[in-house]
């Protein structure tokens, strides 16, 4: 393949590729640490006091707090549904089954602005307040295509008589699940829950119908700096985004040893 015109075109359009989509973000991280008040690049130097005022300021880390709230709630929330979604599917034959189960991918498929729209005036029809169960119900729904695709492709690959035998040794229904099948199905449930928390967490379009002043999330927040008064601490909010978008689900992954993203695949 070295030396072939066409193989050197692809390489250089692979890097042009991860040149576009990973520039703005060092962009952003290095800017984070310039200590001037405007943002310049490359940095005029290496300060961290736009981070120290981060950590110092109650709306910006109350924004931060929420978003691991409505995060953490809704990759809970769509691991338990997204399960119990792909076991009923895998398992049991269930009438329309293909077209039920293509519906689960609509909010993979429809604007976040639709699906903001169409649960707002849901939720309040129903006379639900705008509050953390208001926001998980709806990041639940926009990531629960995300489980239960990775759970389901979990059951497809699941050798059935591994439950067969632990039923024959004497295991009820329930012991053969949490000891046989919930192991073996882990890697792709956790990688849907990981997912689900990343996307989450960096959920913008339609949270901006659902959130109030005391629910504000981490990018309705920086949205709105950035619209009324643009500080430095916007590009070190902007990093820490990243980084738990981002670094801490790959750390994680290695850490655990589980690689769940890449046995889920």
């Amino acid at each position: 393949m070295r030396g072939n015109p066409l193989w050197t075109a692809i390489k250089a359009t692979t890097a042009i590729v991860y040149l576009f989509l990973l520039a703005p973000l060092i962009v952003v991280v290095a800017v984070s640490f310039n200590p001037t008040q405007f943002a310049t690049f490359p940095p005029a130097g290496f300060s961290l006091e736009w981070y120290v005022e981060f950590f110092t300021h109650d709306r910006m880390l109350g924004s931060l707090f929420n978003s691991f709230v409505v995060a953490g709630g809704s990759a809970i929330v769509a691991g338990v549904v997204g399960l119990i979604s792909a076991l009923g599917f895998v398992r049991y034959d269930i009438r329309w089954k293909n077209v039920l189960s293509s519906l689960l991918f609509l909010p993979m498929i429809i604007s976040p602005v639709v699906i903001g729209v169409a649960l707002t005036m849901f939720l309040t029809r129903i006379g639900m307040e705008r509050n953390y169960l208001y926001l998980i119900v709806g990041h639940s729904t926009l990531v629960l295509p995300y489980v239960f695709v990775t759970v389901r492709a979990q059951l497809y690959r699941f050798d059935q008589e591994l439950e067969e035998a632990a039923r024959t040794l004497g295991a009820n229904e329930l012991e053969t699940f949490v000891e046989v099948t919930l192991p073996l199905i882990m890697p792709g449930l956790g990688a849907g829950m990981l997912l689900a928390f990343v996307i989450s967490f960096g959920e913008f379009t339609a949270t901006q119908f659902w959130v109030q002043p005391q629910t504000t999330t981490a990018p309705i927040e920086i949205y709105t700096m950035v619209r009324t008064s643009l500080t430095p601490m916007i590009n070190a909010m902007a990093t820490m985004l990243i980084v738990v978008t981002v670094v801490v689900p790959l750390v994680l992954d290695a850490v655990l040893g589980k690689n769940l993203i890449l046995k889920s695949a």
